[in-house]
């Protein structure tokens, strides 16, 4: 029987990083007796098939909304009713509504940043404003978690962390299994077993800059390498990127929208790709490396605290003419050699330090350090 009531409470319930984050919690910990979502994503039902209640908040959303008050006063009616000992909040709305709301009913609180919500470049002008809340939020909770020291020497920078508070956390995931007989993408879209294949999963939304990797497609195919791009996922872009492909005549690009099993894919790839715009601390690269698939990644938010650049894969600076992304791309293109010994550094240093057991055991001696 447990002997404490923690409460984990996230923002969207979409399939991605911060919920997988909550999955592992909710499922490994005894203590964590209950999770609160907004509606619609597959987290609700993966966490109920697992026996984890679920509490679905109607009013919580990303966006800044009038109904924002909605959800603070269901959330707090939820805290203050359900006898809980803690409240987990992920993600910048969640993290603000929550843990005003456990502050109110006088119980303790712990956030962990997912990337900070002032590093999403669609914000603009509230960057600002942001910044100010996060530093008021901090005074309300008993500990800030962030998921790379990035995020910490970020948060210290703007003022919202004192130089004694805040503790790294690095995410990581179970281990990949794979059936014997699984489908392979030169199975699934009858590409040339010798034909290296480039791209990505996730989301095709601006802060994972699909664009960017059809951009690579499109110079490598000018520099005369034949590869085929594959990008699974789903997201508000689809349509420029299906756009940008009709417009630059790219052949071999394959885009089959959301994949329920994506991951079974994963060792298909040659190279991966994630020129994002801002992270936090994502797992497409732990999968990548538990999976020993070569990655060239943007240097943002805690990318080189994963890769080990030019042993697991390049890190490289944003650029604007994508020319140096490009350039780490070819190189692996070049030499696959050199892309398995990566492969096989990769796996080794995802066995030794971005596992879920290691993740999970560092938030229960966090919790227990509060409770």
């Amino acid at each position: 029987m447990s002997s404490h009531e923690i409460l984990q409470i996230i923002t969207r319930s979409d399939w991605g990083g911060a919920p997988r984050v909550v999955e592992s919690l909710a499922t490994n910990i005894d203590d964590v007796t209950a999770v609160a979502c907004g509606p619609g994503g597959r987290l609700i039902n993966r966490l109920k098939k697992q026996g984890v209640q679920v509490h679905v908040q109607p009013y919580l959303q990303s966006t800044p909304h009038p109904k924002d008050v909605l959800a603070y006063r269901d959330l707090r009616q939820l805290i203050a009713g359900g006898e809980f000992d803690l409240v987990h909040s992920h993600s910048t709305k969640a993290g603000a509504l929550a843990r005003l709301a456990a502050s109110r009913v006088g119980v303790p609180s712990v956030f962990t940043v997912h990337g900070w919500g002032f590093y999403n470049t669609e914000y603009g002008s509230l960057r600002p404003i942001v910044i100010k809340g996060e530093r008021f939020l901090e005074r309300r909770t008993d500990e800030v978690v962030c998921v790379s020291r990035n995020d910490l020497r970020e948060g210290r920078r703007h003022g919202i962390l004192s130089e004694e508070s805040g503790t790294v956390i690095h995410n990581g995931i179970p281990p990949l299994q794979y059936s014997s007989n699984r489908s392979t993408l030169y199975d699934e879209f009858e590409i040339d077993p010798d034909t290296p294949i480039v791209g990505s999963i996730g989301r095709l939304a601006a802060q994972k800059d699909p664009i960017a990797i059809l951009k690579t497609a499109k110079q490598l195919r000018d520099d005369g390498y034949e590869i085929a791009t594959v990008l699974i996922g789903s997201g508000p872009l689809k349509d420029k990127c299906i756009q940008y492909v009709d417009e630059h005549g790219l052949d071999s690009v394959y885009m089959p929208g959301f994949v329920d099993n994506a991951l079974e894919f994963l060792p298909d790839f040659d190279v991966f790709l994630l020129p994002s715009r801002f992270e936090g601390f994502p797992l497409t690269i732990l999968e990548c490396l538990h999976a020993g698939v070569p990655l060239v990644a943007h240097d943002v938010g805690g990318v080189a605290e994963a890769i080990d650049d030019g042993k697991t894969g390049f890190v490289v600076p944003p650029d604007a003419d994508n020319s140096r992304f490009v350039g780490r791309v070819e190189t692996l293109l070049k030499h696959p050699e050199q892309r398995r010994e990566m492969g096989k550094r990769a796996q080794q240093v995802a066995v030794d330090r971005f596992t879920e057991d290691r993740m999970v055991s560092d938030y229960r001696r966090l919790y227990d350090s509060i409770l």
